[in-house]
């Protein structure tokens, strides 16, 4: 029995298919493990944030707990593709992002903590976007443009309990996201 073009074609595609497949559901499993650690620090930061508003101290900690977890995880699958080139390129963003914040805060200073509260999960947002849109993974920038409209939903409509909106609803996007992730 011979093969026709047509069914060579159709092969070739279900092949390519199976492979773009392959390629998101690997991509999305590694990316679960860290919507499931910052959804949980988004709970405590700005859970934290809404009992103790005073407590300053709590989002650098989790920042940088949240750093270094995420980086041990990154090592941890290094068998998969991560190494020391991929902890330069995470680091040297970390301070292009830090430096960029830094001088936006001198040009445009903010006029509420509110502002601040929201400002960085939209930048997360937008991150998830870009990475869906360049990556093309949906599922990222579908989780990045939920992450947004609760942020601003939070900002808008619920200025007086915003912190706490942001731990249940923004934690809770990320960790339903990681759940969703893994489900590929």
């Amino acid at each position: 029995m011979a093969l026709e073009p047509n069914d060579a074609a159709h092969a070739l595609h279900d092949i390519e298919a199976a492979g773009k497949h392959s390629s998101a559901a690997f991509y999305y499993q590694r990316a679960a493990p860290h919507l499931f650690l910052w959804g949980v620090i988004w709970i405590l930061g700005y859970g934290s944030s809404y009992r103790w508003p005073h407590a300053v101290w709590v989002w650098p900690v989790l920042a940088v707990a949240g750093m270094g977890a995420s980086a041990w995880m990154g090592r941890e699958s290094r068998g998969s593709g991560c190494g020391s080139r991929s902890a330069w390129k995470s680091g040297a963003t970390f301070a292009a992002v830090f430096l960029f914040f830094a001088a936006l805060f001198q040009i445009f200073p903010p006029q509420s903590v509110a502002q601040i509260d929201a400002l960085f999960p939209l930048l997360v947002a937008l991150a998830y976007v870009g990475v869906g849109v360049w990556a093309e993974k949906a599922r990222f920038a579908i989780l990045g443009v939920v992450l947004g409209l609760v942020t601003v939903g939070s900002y808008v409509w619920l200025p007086g309990h915003m912190l706490l909106w942001m731990a249940g609803a923004g934690g809770g996007t990320l960790i339903l996201g990681g759940l969703w992730l893994r489900t590929v």
